[in-house]
Formats: C-alpha cells, sequence, structure tokens
C-alpha cells in the first residue's frame, strides 16, 4: 500500500487533502508542524511527503533539506 506523508499546520486544508488522497487510494499520516514531520519521515516508509512551507518549528524548506 502507498503512504503519503502529509506535512501541514492548516487542519481544514490538511483533512481535504487526506481526503482526496484516501479517495485515491493511499494511506495519509498528517504532521501539523515540522519537527514532528521530520521524525515521522526519518521512521516511516512513505512513497511521497507533501510539506507544506510555512510550518511551526521548522520551515518546509528546512526539513526537505535536512531529509535530503
Amino acid at each position: 500500500m502507498r503512504k503519503i506523508l502529509l506535512v501541514e499546520d492548516d487542519t481544514d486544508i490538511a483533512e481535504l487533502e487526506r481526503d482526496y488522497l484516501e479517495a485515491s487510494g493511499f494511506v495519509v499520516d498528517i504532521s501539523s508542524d515540522g519537527d514532528e514531520g521530520k521524525r515521522l519521515a526519518l521512521t516511516g516508509d512513505y512513497s511521497l511527503i507533501l510539506l507544506d512551507v510555512m510550518l511551526p518549528g521548522m520551515s518546509g524548506f528546512e526539513v526537505c533539506r535536512e531529509l535530503k
């Protein structure tokens, strides 16, 4: 099963995106801040990570740099 990590601090947007992705057959985990998103990205087996740019804690750009 394909898993996606969605890192988004706006709950309404995260839930809407999750609904669309799950309707397409994906399993979706949601994180609401950069630090938690980074931790989940390093411990989970994700096919795709969707990052918001402006996040509490660590920005999406910082998360991307550190995961790279």
